[in-house]
């Protein structure tokens, strides 16, 4: 029989020889007690589900500072970090002061809402009922008398959004995020592929679903009358989600296993379907969950989601779809021709790597104005004090930055200065190399927009109109973008914000089999372009790291 992990036989600690910090609230160590125990004394709850043994994985906080002064790993946290650790497990063993967050759940400012198409839709979801039996197409699953709930998950790389939707009614009934926990392997993609496949274990799989599950439990009070979940995601978070194997991802020719299925002949379409309890989901046991198809490569089912919103299977008109983040998709096209291709442009634009970048959080900097006398005026998420900056907060200084000419076209500042502060308090700063990153992400979009463009055959103002989605998309100053060559120099009114495209998109599958039907074909007609291939690739992104409009 397992029980709780206990401190090794050792000398007490002190009274009050060490501090615990956690989620700003700080208690003295005074007593034989893990991390987990210290939160409580906290009164702040961590999620755990195995009686605190370290077989969850749902108790997982990040240590900001101190991780010299812990316990070391037990086995249960072999795959982490000391970064990370499970609070169960953890123990403070050395005097000092230990420091630690929880993982963000609701408090990143999360764009949960796309463009609104749920109303003219007609409601054929694959869910329905003969009397009291729940049937899923012609199968029966199920017997109820209660509503009928699907979810739809957008699983993305830094952050989860669920939308928990009544099945008959075609409504919204809840929605919920929280920070992806997987972050413990790395911050994208290609160290999640790395992480996976050399630790074997299906840990991140395992960690997600707990959380996943977590949050489920807290959105219905009735989670065995969820039939059917549709899974929304980059191919890597997709795939991990189902358990696959995503080694292929990272290798040439970036493709995921469905993706060979499809060529073998052995499947018609890289969609993925599965049972809540062979996905151990805590709803009813026969419920499908459903993964939708990808487009191909790094183009997943995140951006098929968003598709199905902009419905650009009845499209005429040619438009361009932009989803920037830590892998920027872009498609051109229409219902009669489409190409797509995925920029990995790096977290920068979400705060990685900058010295004070950070997520949407309270205290982000999300607006900058800089005055001809050098005054500067921001807004924070929320007002808070200044904590960092945060997407659109460093597009808008990038653009402020450039209208004033206080940067050159290179990136480096006019005046003798290697830092600019944005704050009263001089906290919180810009320098060369944050805008030397930034001008290298910005690059490799731009890079993607130019081959895209010529190799569709027109001319950016050409298009009817640009979609912008994400959360990042939706909250970035298009002016801004457009003065340091991010987006290209068109009419304003050709772009249109559409926030998360996805998480709409994924709700119309779930509330429509006759649309979802006709994306999995509809998406296997899109052409990948490789863009490391395109002999102009290099001059494209040289000329994009230059802070002026694209040309």
């Amino acid at each position: 029989m397992s029980f709780p992990r206990k401190r090794e036989s050792q000398e007490p600690c002190n009274k009050y020889m060490s501090s615990f910090s956690f989620n700003n609230k700080t208690i003295q160590v005074n007593s034989n007690q893990s991390l987990f125990d210290l939160a409580e004394g906290l009164s702040i709850k961590v999620p755990s589900s195995c009686k605190n043994q370290g077989k969850c994985k749902e108790c997982l906080i990040e240590i900001k500072e101190g991780s010299e002064f812990l316990s070391p790993l037990t086995i249960n946290e072999q795959h982490l970090s000391s970064k990370y650790r499970l609070a169960c497990q953890t123990f403070i063993e050395n005097e000092g002061e230990v420091k630690a967050e929880s993982l963000k759940r609701s408090l990143i400012k999360i764009e949960d809402k796309g463009i609104s198409t749920l109303s003219n839709l007609k409601l054929e979801p694959a869910v329905f009922r003969k009397e009291n039996i729940v049937f899923i197409e012609d199968k029966a699953i199920a017997e109820t008398t209660d509503s009928l709930f699907g979810l739809a998950v957008d699983i993305g790389t830094t952050t989860v959004v669920v939308r928990l939707i009544n099945l008959e009614e075609g409504k919204i009934k809840a929605t919920a995020s929280f920070e992806n926990p997987q972050r413990f392997a790395g911050t994208n993609v290609m160290a999640r592929i790395v992480y996976d496949t050399e630790q074997g274990k299906k840990e991140l799989k395992r960690v997600f679903t707990a959380h996943l599950s977590n949050t489920i439990l807290s959105l219905c009070d009735t989670p065995k009358n969820i039939f059917e979940v549709i899974i929304g995601g980059n191919t890597t978070m997709r795939d991990l989600f189902f358990g696959l194997n995503v080694f292929t991802i990272g290798q040439t020719p970036y493709k995921s296993l469905t993706e060979f299925d499809v060529e073998k002949g052995q499947k018609r379409t890289t969609a993925i379907q599965n049972t809540a309890k062979k996905m151990h989901l805590p709803i009813c046991p026969k419920a499908r969950i459903y993964g939708l198809p990808i487009i191909g490569g790094h183009v997943g089912a995140d951006t098929s989601a968003c598709l199905l919103a902009i419905q650009l299977m009845k499209e005429n008109k040619v438009i361009a779809f932009m989803d920037i983040g830590t892998n920027t998709e872009i498609i051109i096209g229409n219902k009669h021709k489409a190409i797509t291709a995925s920029s990995p442009s790096g977290p920068a634009f979400e705060g990685g790597g900058i010295a004070f970048g950070m997520p949407a959080l309270d205290g982000a900097i999300e607006n900058v104005k800089i005055f001809d006398d050098g005054n500067i005026i921001i807004k924070t998420v929320n007002d808070k004090p200044p904590a960092g900056i945060c997407g659109s907060g460093l597009i808008d200084i990038l653009g402020e930055l450039t209208r004033t000419e206080k940067i050159n076209k290179v990136g480096r500042f006019i005046d003798d200065i290697e830092l600019l502060y944005l704050d009263n308090d001089q906290h919180v700063f810009i320098n060369e190399n944050d805008i030397n990153l930034l001008s290298q992400t910005k690059a490799a979009n731009v890079a993607a927009l130019q081959i895209l463009f010529k190799e569709y055959g027109i001319a950016f103002n050409e298009i009817d109109t640009f979609y912008l989605a994400g959360g990042f998309g939706e909250h970035i100053d298009i002016e801004a973008g457009i003065r340091i060559g991010l987006l290209p120099n068109i009419p304003r009114e050709k772009f249109k914000k559409i926030g998360n495209a996805t998480i709409e998109g994924l709700t119309i599958a779930l509330l429509s089999k006759t649309k979802r039907e006709a994306l999995e074909k509809f998406v296997t007609n899109i052409r990948q372009v490789n863009l490391e291939t395109d002999p102009d690739f290099f001059d494209h992104f040289v000329e994009g790291c230059l802070f002026h409009e694209i040309i």
